[in-house]
C-alpha cells in the first residue's frame, strides 16, 4: 500500500506543478491589476505594492489550491488510465476505493490548510489590506508642501519648513479654540504614522504654548503626539474569533463564512467525482476530462455561491449532497466495472 501511495503521490505532484504555476500566475495577475488600479487614487511604491500583494496572497492561494488539486488529480488518473497503469493495478487486486482513500488523505490535509487560510489568515490579511489603503488615502490628503501656509492637520493649522525622506523639519502648529484657549506648538522634527486607523503626527524636541486671559504658559517636550480624529475609520482590527462572531448578526459575514467553508471542503466533497471522471479503460471508453472538470468546478462554485448568498449556513448541506452524488456516479461508472 505504501508503494502504491508513493507511486500516486509522485504522479500527482507532477500534475500539481503543471496546473499550479499557470493558475497561480493568472490569479496573481488579476489581483495585481486590481492593486495597480489603486495608483490612480493613491501613490504607491514598488515595495508597498509588494506589501499589498503579501496581504492578498492568502486569498490567491485559497481560491487556487482546491481547483489545482481537483484538476491535477483528475488529469493524473486520466493519464494513468490512458497508459494502462490503472488497469494493471486493478488486475493486481488494487481496487479504485483504495486509490480514493489515498487521495482522501491528501484532500483532508488540503482542506485543513484551506480552512486555516480562509478562517484565520484571510480575515487578518483583509483587515491589514483595508487599513493600509485607508492610511495611504489619509496620507494622500496630508499632502503638505514645505514653506506654504494654509495647511491643516485635524483642527490644527500647520506649517513646515522642510521635508526629507519620512521626516518633516521646523514645524509650527496653531489651534485657537482647543480648551477655549490659544495653543501654539513648535518642534524641530516630526513624523507621520498610522495608529489603529488614525493619522498621528509625532513631534520631537519642541515647545508648547497656551495663552488665555493674559496668561502665557510654556512647556518643553522631547516627544508629543497629535492625532487627526477626522481620519478615524469605520472598522477596527479584531482577532479571527471576534471577526467571525459577527456572522451571527451580519448576513454578509455569514455569507463569507459559509462560502469559505464550502470552498475549503471542495477537495473532500469531490473525491468520488475525481474517480468517476478520471478513471476509465482506454480500450472501451474515449471520453475527455477537460470539459467535465471545468463543469465540475463551475457547478460546485456556482451552486455554493448562490446558496450561500440566499440561505447562508443552510447551504452547507451542499457538501453531503455533493459527496453522495459523486459516490453514485462513481458506483455507476467505476465501481461496478473494476
Amino acid at each position: 500500500m505504501q508503494i502504491i501511495s508513493k507511486y500516486l503521490h509522485t504522479h500527482l505532484f507532477s500534475s500539481l506543478i503543471n496546473f499550479f504555476i499557470p493558475l497561480f500566475g493568472i490569479a496573481s495577475l488579476i489581483f495585481f491589476i486590481k492593486m495597480v488600479s489603486l495608483t490612480s487614487v493613491i501613490q504607491l511604491s514598488f515595495f508597498e505594492l509588494m506589501q499589498l500583494y503579501i496581504f492578498i496572497l492568502p486569498q490567491i492561494l485559497f481560491f487556487t489550491l482546491p481547483v489545482v488539486f481537483v484538476a491535477a488529480a483528475i488529469a493524473m488518473l486520466s493519464r494513468l488510465s490512458f497508459e494502462y497503469e490503472l488497469v494493471a493495478l486493478f488486475s493486481l487486486g488494487i481496487s479504485p476505493h483504495k486509490i480514493i482513500f489515498i487521495l482522501a488523505k491528501l484532500a483532508a490535509v488540503l482542506s485543513i490548510l484551506l480552512l486555516f487560510f480562509s478562517l484565520i489568515l484571510t480575515p487578518q490579511a483583509k483587515q491589514l489590506y483595508k487599513g493600509f489603503i485607508v492610511y495611504k488615502r489619509a496620507q494622500a490628503k496630508f499632502n503638505i508642501k514645505p514653506s506654504e501656509f494654509g495647511h491643516k492637520f485635524g483642527d490644527w493649522y500647520l506649517f513646515i519648513n522642510g521635508k526629507k525622506n519620512e521626516y518633516y523639519y521646523d514645524i509650527s502648529l496653531y489651534n485657537y479654540h482647543l480648551q477655549n484657549q490659544e495653543n501654539f506648538i513648535t518642534a524641530k522634527k516630526a513624523q507621520l504614522s498610522n495608529e489603529k486607523g488614525h493619522l498621528a503626527l509625532t513631534l520631537f524636541d519642541g515647545h508648547a504654548y497656551t495663552y488665555k486671559e493674559k496668561s502665557l504658559k510654556e512647556i518643553a517636550f522631547e516627544k508629543m503626539k497629535i492625532y487627526d480624529t477626522g481620519s478615524q475609520t469605520l472598522f477596527s482590527y479584531t482577532n479571527p474569533l471576534a471577526y467571525w462572531k459577527i456572522a451571527a448578526k451580519s448576513k454578509k459575514r455569514a455569507f463569507d463564512l459559509t462560502l469559505f467553508i464550502l470552498f475549503s471542503l471542495f477537495p473532500l466533497a469531490t473525491l468520488y467525482f475525481l474517480a468517476a471522471i478520471g478513471i476509465s479503460n482506454p480500450r472501451y471508453e474515449k471520453r475527455g476530462v477537460f470539459l467535465p472538470t471545468l463543469l465540475l468546478v463551475a457547478l460546485y462554485f456556482g451552486i455554493s455561491f448562490a446558496l450561500a448568498k440566499s440561505l447562508t449556513f443552510v447551504a452547507l448541506a451542499v457538501i453531503p449532497i455533493w459527496l453522495f452524488t459523486g459516490y453514485m456516479l462513481y458506483k455507476k461508472l467505476v465501481a461496478k466495472r473494476y
